[in-house]
């Protein structure tokens, strides 16, 4: 059995829009700061559309992280003005 023969982890090649899309999903999980990855998981997401590749499912899941992350940004303003003054 030759190096070539042997099953890698790490040389499948997957489409670039693909990978993009789903590494900008994780990096969009961080709390109030991955709000800025929302607007590339739809970029790369069409780019993925547009050329086959797919990126229904994240961009499904780009939507639902967009609302949480509204939601805790929403809390981040509201909470001053729930405080309770001494």
């Amino acid at each position: 059995m030759t190096a070539s023969d042997e099953l890698s982890l790490f040389e499948e090649k997957k489409p670039f829009a693909s990978s993009a899309v789903w590494a900008c999903v994780v990096y969009s999980l961080v709390p109030f700061v991955g709000v800025v990855f929302v607007p590339f998981i739809f970029a790369f997401g069409i780019v993925g559309l547009v050329r086959g590749e797919g990126g229904v499912r994240a961009m499904g899941a780009g939507v639902l992280i967009s609302v949480v992350q509204l939601i805790l940004w929403w809390l981040l303003y509201l909470m001053p003005k729930l405080s309770v003054s001494v």
